[in-house]
């Protein structure tokens, strides 16, 4: 059986290229986005580029859970790719509060969701925000982070923080439970 990936802001510009690789690549995807950046017109393209008709879409607003926990009912999900979010570094510094809101309350959605349905892997799309106004360059992965200069900035680096929460919690959960098991047989 194909492994499923829900592509979370998968109309847009970036995460409608990840879904025809995602596809290409022999993936079944479902697609989530709001609409709120962007319209149909890049999801309508996978559809053109990958010859399938059939790409589950689902309008949802990642911030409702109680949308989110539906689809991850409706389908079976091994692996999220996380893209919704406002991306706006001048509006987020006008609207400091819409993109806490929006960015934060969406992933903490995936990530509960996630759980709730038993786990899945889950990649999420950072920035280079991440590392501020670096004295190095060019900038790699190990560069240290640097406090963000916006609150899309912001968002993106507390979600990091939430996601390696997450995995240490998740990893310390499964080792106890290994433990356990072990225990008992």
């Amino acid at each position: 059986m194909k492994k499923r990936v829900l592509v979370s802001g998968g109309a847009g510009y970036i995460g409608s290229h990840v879904t025809v690789e995602l596809i290409q690549a022999g993936y079944d995807v479902v697609v989530a986005d709001n609409l709120s950046n962007c319209d149909l017109t890049c999801f309508e393209g996978v559809k053109k580029i990958t010859g399938k008709d059939d790409i589950p879409f689902e309008k949802i607003d990642c911030c409702d859970y109680d949308a989110v926990d539906r689809l991850f009912s409706e389908f079976r999900i091994d692996a999220v790719i996380h893209f919704a979010a406002f991306k706006a570094v001048g509006e987020s510094v006008a609207e400091p509060l819409k993109y806490y809101r929006n960015n934060l309350v969406s992933f903490l959605n995936i990530l509960d969701a996630s759980k709730n349905h038993g786990g899945c892997n889950v990649l999420f799309s950072s920035s280079a925000t991440v590392y501020g106004e670096t004295e190095v360059l060019p900038v790699t992965e190990q560069s240290p982070r640097q406090p963000a200069t916006s609150p899309y900035g912001n968002t993106k680096q507390i979600s990091e923080d939430i996601l390696r929460d997450t995995v240490k919690a998740t990893a310390a959960y499964g080792a106890e439970v290994m433990a356990g098991m072990d225990r008992q047989g």
